[in-house]
């Protein structure tokens, strides 16, 4: 939260009160601030905790898009993804990408052949390589150690990897931030206050206190993800908006065959694509796509899946033979898509909809939407709210404003390697996760020598980022620190011991007590209960 004290609220109204932290969230309060309206956004967890959490990690066009002929969608993320490339180029990576064709495979050469020639002319204004089509034994020397067996061709395409999602989210934030932007997170919304046909404003529940505060807002807008409905069950809306389908992800080690590129392929099960894909040392494999009806707060993968998941890498890697045993973790989400009653979960639309509601005026649901074109859906959503408001929209920059950690950050990172009296796998990841914020972690460091030395088993990560996440970077806790900021949480032992360091961190620099270390570190070991196999 910026210098705006909870007891102040009361007596501001805002522009626009945004529910949900999100990707959707961020990327409106960002535009909308950024625009010079006041911003109020809450959000009942974390920065970026939700669904914004668990996806593929990738920025992509949407290649399989094409098949339900949706070219605008193809079109708008092909577009996002080059923009995203230039103001998050620390974040935001290029992704080669290879494609097996099988004698067995639903999509043969010729379509694939004109998927990629699509793609390509759909992104004309690309940065990245074109398309390359390989022979049989060209795919086997991209891929040595690829199943064979009824292996026809390949295709190599490019589309980019943010290999931190979190860090996406939370950037966004910090740049609404600093338009003025007031940021509550831990604020459960219990209520929207409405008379004569609009809302007036939200009541919250504020963070440990539990204590009950009321926000004003001119508009309110309901960016909650697969929540929307929850958020909406005590106004008219009766019908539902959100059809959510689940998405889990397995994270393995390098394996035996294992890929040096990442590999998009056709799933013989079910024939839906998933990925193979070098993340964080390690290898992601995603993902499913199933109905998702259960309690939205605890999401997890389930046996089948990650069977699913196994079976079908195996098959591709016929040496990997990868069993539960070598499953670091898992994790899952569920995507916010419109609701479509029994249609196939594939076939659901990726598009985005701002959803008015005709009873509440003033209140906009967001139903949809990817990391890929978050840009684009707050930039539309913030021209129509400045139609609501009756005000002229200013133009809108946020295409071409970098976020906050990429500033001139080519010509920062090398001046930061050269100059930083840290070791090369410090440098490297702090530039990695902040970007050219790395420059406020170190200078954070220099207040004691102890926050300028590793702390973690794989020494690559400062004492100083546990306290720079909670005085810099908004975490509220140690869950949010090791999860969503500085990013060891997802290393292959889910910070397993470093956990109990951090918290030691937080006795000695943030003034915990022992009571809210053992706390803290309790409640961390639970929140990543559900990403172990069991």
């Amino acid at each position: 939260m910026n210098n705006r004290k909870l007891s102040d609220i009361a007596n501001i109204e805002f522009d626009v009160i945004i529910v949900g932290a999100g990707i959707n969230g961020a990327g409106i309060a960002r535009d909308a601030a950024m625009r010079g309206l006041t911003i109020l956004l809450l959000d009942k967890g974390d920065i970026g905790s939700g669904t914004s959490s668990w996806s593929t990690r990738l920025i992509h066009g949407g290649l399989r898009y094409l098949e339900h002929a949706e070219f605008g969608l193809v079109r708008e993320s092909l577009r996002e993804r080059e923009i995203l490339l230039k103001i998050a180029p620390h974040l935001v990576k290029p992704l080669p990408l290879l494609i097996p064709i099988y004698k067995s495979s639903r999509r043969g050469p010729v379509t694939i052949r004109a998927g990629m020639v699509s793609y390509d002319l759909l992104s004309f204004d690309k940065t990245l390589p074109h398309h390359r089509f390989l022979s049989r034994a060209e795919a086997l020397r991209e891929a040595p150690r690829l199943n064979p067996e009824g292996l026809l061709a390949a295709a190599v395409y490019y589309d980019t990897q943010v290999e931190f999602a979190e860090r996406l989210v939370l950037e966004n934030v910090l740049a609404a931030q600093d338009q003025g932007a007031t940021i509550i997170t831990y604020a459960r919304v219990t209520e929207l206050v409405a008379a004569n046909g609009r809302l007036s404003g939200v009541e919250f529940l504020a963070g440990r206190t539990g204590e009950r505060h009321t926000a004003r807002g001119k508009i309110i807008i309901n960016a909650a993800g697969p929540w929307v409905d929850q958020l909406l069950e005590q106004t008219s809306q009766n019908k539902p908006l959100i059809g959510g389908t689940k998405g889990s992800h397995i994270i393995v080690g390098p394996f035996s065959g294992a890929p040096s590129s990442a590999v998009y392929a056709e799933a013989e099960a079910d024939r839906r694509p998933f990925f193979i894909i070098p993340w964080n040392g390690n290898y992601l494999i995603g993902t499913t796509d199933i109905r998702f009806e259960g309690d939205l707060d605890h999401v997890s993968a389930d046996p089948e899946e990650i069977d699913y998941l196994l079976n079908e890498t195996n098959r591709l890697f016929p040496q990997a033979k990868l069993t539960t045993n070598q499953i670091f973790y898992t994790y899952s989400g569920v995507r916010p898509l419109p609701y479509i009653g029994g249609k196939d979960e594939s076939g659901i639309t990726r598009r985005h909809f701002i959803r008015e509601h005709p009873q509440l005026n003033n209140l906009l649901s967001i139903v949809g939407g990817k990391l890929t074109t978050y840009r684009s859906l707050a930039e539309q959503c913030v021209d129509l709210l400045f139609r609501k408001l009756g005000k002229r929209a200013p133009k809108c920059a946020t295409g071409r404003v970098p976020l906050p950690g990429a500033i001139d950050f080519a010509a920062f990172a090398d001046a930061f390697r050269k100059q930083i009296r840290f070791s090369p796998p410090v440098n490297n990841r702090l530039l990695r996760v902040y970007g050219t914020r790395a420059a406020e972690v170190a200078d954070l460091c220099t207040r004691d020598p102890a926050l300028a030395e590793p702390f973690n088993k794989a020494a690559d990560t400062l004492a100083g980022e546990v306290v720079f996440s909670f005085e810099r970077e908004m975490a509220g806790t140690l869950t949010d620190c090791l999860l969503r900021r500085t990013m060891i949480g997802l290393n292959v032992n889910l910070a397993e011991g470093d956990d109990e360091i951090a918290a030691d961190i937080g006795k000695r620099f943030l003034g915990w007590n022992e009571q809210r270390a053992a706390k803290e570190l309790s409640n961390y070991r639970s929140d990543i209960d559900r990403l172990m196999v069991r």
